[in-house]
C-alpha cells in the first residue's frame, strides 16, 4: 500500500484574489513563510503563484506594485483527490512537470502537495506503518 497524500500535503492554504498585487502577495508569503499561494476569482481557486513564480515576475522587471497575480499565476490547477497515494502523486507530478499539486475534497481546496516532500518519502513509506488517528509518522521506538 502506497502513503495516503494526506500524511504528505500542507492543509493550511494562504489565498489572494486575482488583482492582487505581486507586492502584496509578496507580503503575505514572507509573512506566512510559504511556498506558494493559491490564486482566486471569488470563490473558485483559478491558479497558484509560488516565490519561483515571483522571482521570474523580478527578473521581467514587473512593477510589483501594479502587476497582479493573474499575470503571472500557473493555471489551470495541477489537482489530485485527498483520497490518491503518494504513487498517484509521483506520477501525477511527471505528467505536469509542476512543482506543486493543489489537493481537493468535493471539489474544495484542502491542501497542497509539493514535489520534493513527495520525493522524500518515496523510498521509505513502506518502511513506517501510519496513524490515520495523528494522520503524522508515529515517533519511532528501538
Amino acid at each position: 500500500m502506497s502513503l495516503p497524500i494526506s500524511h504528505l500535503m500542507r492543509p493550511d492554504i494562504s489565498y489572494c484574489e486575482e488583482n492582487s498585487t505581486l507586492r502584496k502577495i509578496s507580503e503575505k508569503i514572507l509573512k506566512e513563510n510559504i511556498g506558494s499561494i493559491i490564486v482566486n476569482r471569488g470563490e473558485e481557486s483559478i491558479g497558484i503563484i509560488t516565490t519561483n513564480d515571483l522571482l521570474r515576475a523580478v527578473l521581467k522587471g514587473l512593477d510589483f506594485d501594479v502587476a497582479k497575480a493573474s499575470e503571472i499565476m500557473s493555471q489551470p490547477l495541477n489537482t489530485l483527490n485527498l483520497d490518491s497515494n503518494l504513487d498517484e502523486a509521483l506520477k501525477k507530478f511527471g505528467e505536469t512537470g509542476r512543482t506543486r499539486l493543489v489537493i481537493l475534497k468535493d471539489g474544495k481546496v484542502v491542501g497542497i502537495l509539493k514535489k520534493t516532500i513527495s520525493e522524500r518519502f518515496r523510498g521509505v513509506s513502506g518502511a513506517f506503518k501510519f496513524s490515520e488517528k495523528t494522520r503524522s509518522l508515529p515517533y519511532r521506538r528501538g
